[in-house]
């Protein structure tokens, strides 16, 4: 190398120096490339932090805690909901006065029914029994008169017998005055002895009068209060037996307008019996159904006994009804679509017998009208997310993972006035 070195020439020297470090300097470049990282690394490296800092961000993001429940559209006033038309009584059905789908008002007939109890299949009944009650008040008021006039001569009897006892004394003091007035008179022998004699009888003759008049009396007042007694025992008799008819009436009339099976309400027949005319149904069978004309709308929904805890009347819940399309996030209710809001009126204070509470939610008038009835009709199914505290998505990710309760809301009045 060296000797060939020697035997070139200035120019060829340069030439082959230059070439040299040209290979060189291509030689590092190669062995950089050799070491530097993949591109596809880098990229994925960016990706994977971009992605911790949206995590990182979307646990700190607050999350509106919810208790789920479904059931169904219903009327918050108990008066104007289905209403079921009931047989009041065992009969056979003698005609239909309606079909499915026709308007009725409240009192219209439904069906008419055939008594089959033996005390009431007369059609009639109800007068018969009342024109035989009425022969019985009438007799029994004959009565109430017979011992008023009893009572009435029992008063004349003891006025009488007063008079006859007040006449007796005054006939006994005269006859004493005279017996008197004999004896002074005999003992100055200005009268005989059959004259004094004559005194001393009509004195004792005036006594004995009075002592017959005064039986007589206390006879006659004795007498007065057992006619009076009488008196008082027949008008109660009266009494109770005018209230016994009146009762016997009303029951048969009953009975027999029972047999009128009429609507209660207002609203529309959506379903009838199957039984037809000359069919026989018992008491309580369900003959139609009808269904109020109201705008009287809520949703009562079913919760768990951990949510039912923890729900106040005044909470706001989301709504979604079966057939309107909608889309519901738990945790966030301002992006939902096609939900309407409402209010929780009514939490019961007992469950159903299965471990879950009804409650009743009403429309919020602060939120978008509830769909008309047209397309809401009582029975609807329906979804509802009760809204609750508001927390971060980290803590409710841990609390669902640990199966915690939601966080109990905070009543911010009743923290100032303990505050206090």
């Amino acid at each position: 190398m060296l000797d060939r070195s020697v035997s070139l020439t200035p120019a060829e020297l340069e030439r082959e120096i230059l070439g040299t470090e040209s290979r060189a300097g291509h030689a590092g470049a190669a062995s950089l490339r050799l070491v530097r990282s993949p591109r596809r690394a880098r990229t994925l490296a960016v990706l994977l932090i971009a992605l911790l800092v949206l995590f990182c961000a979307f646990l700190l993001a607050p999350w509106q805690q919810t208790a789920a429940g479904s059931g169904s559209v219903t009327a918050f006033t108990p008066g104007v909901r289905p209403q079921r038309i009931e047989a009041q009584i065992s009969g056979r059905i003698g005609v239909w006065q309606i079909v499915e789908g026709q308007d009725v008002k409240a009192g219209d007939l439904i069906a008419e029914l055939h008594d089959l109890s033996p005390s009431y299949m007369d059609a009639g009944f109800a007068d018969k029994i009342g024109l035989v009650q009425a022969a019985k008040v009438d007799a029994q008021r004959l009565s109430v008169e017979v011992a008023r006039e009893r009572t009435r001569q029992a008063v004349e009897r003891l006025a009488g017998a007063e008079a006859v006892e007040q006449n007796a004394v005054i006939a006994r003091d005269t006859a004493r005055v005279r017996e008197r007035r004999a004896k002074r008179l005999a003992s100055r022998g200005l009268v005989s002895t059959r004259e004094l004699e004559t005194a001393v009888l009509a004195l004792r003759q005036s006594e004995a009068d009075l002592v017959r008049a005064t039986t007589t009396r206390a006879a006659a007042a004795q007498d007065l209060e057992v006619y009076r007694k009488d008196e008082e025992r027949a008008s109660s008799v009266g009494d109770v037996v005018v209230a016994e008819a009146e009762l016997h009436v009303a029951n048969a009339r009953a009975r027999a307008e029972a047999r009128l099976v009429r609507a209660p309400i207002d609203g529309t027949v959506v379903r009838v019996a199957s039984a037809g005319p000359g069919d026989t149904v018992s008491q309580g069978t369900e003959l139609a159904l009808v269904v109020p004309a109201t705008d009287d709308v809520a949703v009562q929904i079913a919760v768990s006994a951990l949510h039912a805890a923890l729900i106040q009347p005044g909470a706001r819940v989301r709504l979604q009804f079966a057939g309107f399309p909608a889309l519901q996030v738990s945790g966030w209710s301002s992006v939902a679509i096609g939900t309407y809001g409402g209010k929780v009126a009514v939490v019961d204070a007992v469950d159903d017998g299965k471990g879950s509470y009804r409650v009743l939610v009403v429309p919020d008038p602060e939120e978008a009208p509830w769909p008309s009835r047209r397309f809401l009709r009582q029975g609807t199914a329906a979804s509802a997310w009760v809204l609750m505290q508001e927390v971060r998505v980290g803590w409710e990710i841990w609390r669902q993972l640990n199966g915690l309760p939601p966080t109990i809301p905070v009543r911010v009045n009743a923290g100032k006035g303990h505050g206090k």
